[in-house]
């Protein structure tokens, strides 16, 4: 449908499936974010004091118009006007939870509330107008509209983190004479090295079009070197004869680098396509499952479906065989 290019963004993704493509049906879209007060009225005085007690929950509402024939996930084969809303009811009614991204406020964690559609005789043939009412789903979504940050500063607050508890532990655990004080600075140093090399990976794929798998295996291995971490300072309590709490802002600050460093994942993430998984319906080979998805297109995806699935042969794939792909990008 005409009108500016954000709208074609709408998709909404229920938990587990495959995103529903929106953004060439929406006609108007309506937004309601209110606030929570508590109001205090005073004897003999006018009007009233207003304490703020937190945001209701937003409501997003989409109107959206179904007409003619055309795909509802990326990849898929065109539908009638008919069959797109029996594919939307039973998506609402199997998974009403899921990830909606608007085309003004992005990513929200939403509950799919209601759909309403209504229809006349004369034009029921081709054409169904529906309200897709979504209630947010997420707590302080605020913060993260604000924020919105990119990669590049979830990279550095991860580098900030490690380096913070590397020089604290080198410092504080370093110079001593006894192995288990000196394991805590290992570790940490471990914990920064792994850390960095994560850091680095992931601001390299930032260039490619799909998130590399192997970014994921290095979060396992940043999760791995805090747990270590976390034993080595228990191991040196023995041996200092420190109060525990006392190691708690070195503990802290690994969490940090950690969560640090999924944000980024994350961030990455947002900027990517979406993957799904496509089922094949009979024996097929690679290539020929990339044509049916990608079109023209196909061989410029070989190495990234390869990539995403490793154990998969190329020239004879069973039926029933799920794989991963990143969703075509919509054709403006």
């Amino acid at each position: 449908m005409p009108g500016l290019s954000e709208y074609a963004q709408l998709t909404y993704t229920p938990n587990g499936q495959q995103a529903l493509l929106l953004g060439d049906t929406v006609e108007r879209l309506d937004h309601d974010h209110s606030e929570r007060l508590a109001q205090f009225e005073y004897l003999k005085r006018d009007g009233a004091e207003q304490e703020p007690m937190g945001a209701n929950a937003s409501r997003l509402s989409y109107k959206i118009v179904l007409m003619g024939e055309a795909p509802l996930t990326s990849g898929g084969a065109p539908m009638s006007a008919g069959a797109r809303y029996q594919a939307l009811v039973t998506a609402q009614r199997s998974q009403p939870r899921g990830l909606l991204v608007d085309p003004r406020l992005g990513r929200w964690q939403v509950g799919w509330r209601s759909i309403r559609a209504s229809e006349e005789p004369s034009r029921a043939v081709d054409c169904i107008e529906a309200t897709l009412e979504f209630v947010e789903d997420q707590i302080d979504q605020a913060l993260a509209i604000e924020t919105q940050p990119t990669p590049q500063q979830r990279a550095n607050q991860a580098v900030s983190a490690y380096s913070i508890v590397v020089a604290a532990s080198v410092a504080g655990f370093g110079s001593s004479a006894s192995p288990a004080m000196r394991a805590v600075s290992i570790a940490a140093q471990d914990l920064g090295r792994v850390t960095a090399a994560f850091v680095n990976a992931a601001l390299l794929s930032v260039q490619n079009q799909g998130v590399d798998p192997a970014l994921r295996a290095q979060l396992d291995n940043i999760r791995t070197a805090r747990e270590a971490y976390f034993a080595a300072l228990d191991d040196s309590i023995a041996y200092s004869l420190d109060n525990p709490v006392s190691l708690v802002p070195l503990r802290h600050g690994a969490y940090m680098t950690e969560t640090a460093a999924i944000e980024l994942l994350n961030a990455i993430d947002n900027l990517k396509p979406q993957s799904f998984e496509f089922v094949t319906p009979s024996e097929m080979t690679l290539l020929s499952v990339l044509v049916q998805v990608y079109g023209s297109d196909a061989q410029s995806h070989r190495e990234e479906a390869e990539r995403l699935n490793p154990f998969l042969g190329p020239l004879r794939i069973p039926p029933g065989t799920s794989i991963k792909l990143v969703s075509p990008t919509p054709r403006q």
